[in-house]
């Protein structure tokens, strides 16, 4: 494996544990022990872990290391504001030019079959709910506003985590993104928006709950 695989593999696995809580906010994280684990020099460990920084995940203080990031609760709630900004956007596009009918079906299908499968695809539940929207962002056919969402989604996937948390809760995620797509099948702007504004609301309400739960999480964990 190649220096810059290799690195790859060091960023994923770290993000992966920052993103579940496995690595909870503070915890300092040392070239060393990280060579040690993955059996590498420093120089993919170093190159893996300035991309953490780059994607704010860790930070580097001077004479400290890295670390992983503090929550901000404001910046959290921004965060959820600016998504909302760039989802309706989402719908706008879709609205405007219309969804291919393969896309529209193979994500119905999915969130009925996720339906009727209550509750055993709760663990799912959140990678699936950010798959939903990352394909109706590709569909609308802008790199960068694409891009700015996985983004976004990849700050906030330890809100998701605690957010889509009992089978109510899927069920109405469930019914939101069936009732959008049919929004979107008819290109009803007004309807998609409303439905797209709802759900992002209704997770930036769970922000304090889901940042006091992977808190809780991690402590006991730790």
């Amino acid at each position: 494996m190649g220096g810059r695989s290799r690195s790859a593999s060091i960023y994923n696995t770290l993000s992966e544990r920052i993103k579940t809580w496995e690595y909870s906010p503070g915890l300092r994280l040392t070239e060393e022990e990280i060579c040690s684990e993955f059996s590498v020099s420093r120089s993919p460990v170093r190159e893996a872990l300035n991309s953490l920084v780059s994607s704010r995940l860790v930070v580097k203080e001077e004479h400290k290391g890295y670390m992983v990031r503090l929550i901000d609760l404001r910046e959290v709630n921004e965060l959820y504001d600016t998504r909302l900004v760039l989802e309706l956007e989402v719908v706008r596009l879709l609205c405007e030019k219309g969804v291919d009918t393969t896309t529209l079906e193979e994500l119905r299908q999915r969130w009925q079959a996720i339906g009727s499968k209550l509750p055993e695809v709760m663990d799912l539940s959140a990678s699936e709910d950010e798959l939903f929207h990352n394909r109706l962002a590709v569909a609308a056919d802008n790199l960068v506003l694409t891009q700015m969402l996985a983004d976004i989604s990849q700050r906030i996937h330890f809100v998701r985590l605690s957010d889509i948390t009992d089978p109510d809760r899927l069920e109405r995620t469930c019914k939101d993104h069936l009732l959008l797509l049919t929004a979107l099948e008819k290109q009803d702007l007004k309807a998609s928006q409303e439905i797209m504004r709802q759900n992002i609301l209704w997770g930036k309400e769970k922000v304090d709950s889901a940042i006091k739960e992977a808190l809780f999480y991690a402590h006991h964990m730790a």
